[in-house]
């Protein structure tokens, strides 16, 4: 296990001692679990190809278009550039 320090402003600091008495576990252990479930949990990786698979079904154009069309559109410019 490797050390890291942290600074944390008041109110995470305090909701972390909270859970601590709550739970009754080391505010380090609460931090553990909770990285853990946030960065390497199956659940909040990228949303998987199968619930994307028909999210245009309904859609009629050409892809080649449309993608050429973002790329030679000034949307951008209007939109960061006002």
């Amino acid at each position: 296990m490797n050390r890291t320090q942290i600074y944390l402003d008041e109110q995470l600091s305090e909701a972390l001692k909270r859970q601590s008495k709550i739970q009754k576990k080391k505010v380090s252990q609460i931090i553990r679990e909770i990285l853990r479930e946030s960065l390497l949990s199956n659940k909040n990786k990228a949303v998987s190809v199968s619930d994307l698979a028909g999210i245009w079904s309904d859609r009629n154009f050409d892809t080649d278009e449309y993608v050429r069309n973002l790329r030679t559109s000034k949307r951008f410019e209007r939109l960061y550039n006002e």
